[in-house]
C-alpha cells in the first residue's frame, strides 16, 4: 500500500473521532502514514481538495450535513474543472436504494455504508486505501461497497 491522502467531511464528532482512530491504527499497522484531512460540516472542503498536491487521494463524504449536503458538495466537485474526476466515496448510514442511486447518478465513485463496528471500519478504510487512485477506473457494477 503506497502513500495515500484521505479527505473526510462529516458533521458528527463521534464519526470523525472513530474514523481518525481507525486511520491512525491502520497507519501504525502498515508502517506507512496515511494523511487525513478532516472537514467538519464540509467547511472549506472544496478549497482543501483543490489545493491538494497529493496524487493518490480520495474523499469520504457524509451525505447528511447541516450547512450543505453531501449531494450538494458532490455536484460542486463534479462541476469543478480541476476536481471533476476526483475520487469520492459517499459515506452514509443509509442503505436506501434511492439514495445510493442518486449518488451514482451525481457521479460518486463509490457508496459505502458507515459500519458500526470498529474492525469493520478498519476493513473499509484499508480496502479504499489500498486502491491506487491515480490509475483506478471506477466500475459501476461494484458501486456499493459491502
Amino acid at each position: 500500500m503506497g502513500h495515500i491522502k484521505i479527505f473526510y467531511a462529516d458533521d458528527d464528532d463521534d464519526d470523525l473521532m472513530f474514523f481518525n482512530e481507525a486511520v491512525e491504527q491502520i497507519s501504525e499497522a502498515i508502517h506507512s502514514p496515511i494523511s487525513l484531512d478532516v472537514f467538519k460540516d464540509g467547511e472549506n472542503l472544496i478549497e482543501g481538495i483543490t489545493n491538494n498536491e497529493e496524487n493518490n487521494s480520495v474523499l469520504f463524504l457524509d451525505i447528511n450535513m447541516p450547512l450543505k449536503s453531501g449531494f450538494q458538495f458532490l455536484q460542486e466537485i463534479r462541476n469543478h474543472p480541476k476536481l471533476e474526476g476526483f475520487p469520492v466515496v459517499m459515506y452514509s448510514t443509509s442503505s436506501d436504494n434511492s439514495i445510493i442511486e442518486k449518488c451514482k447518478a451525481l457521479g460518486a465513485s463509490y457508496y459505502a455504508i458507515k459500519p458500526y463496528d470498529f474492525n469493520d471500519l478498519i476493513k473499509l478504510i484499508t480496502s479504499f486505501a489500498g486502491i491506487n487512485w491515480e490509475n483506478h477506473h471506477v466500475d459501476s457494477k461494484n458501486f456499493l461497497y459491502r
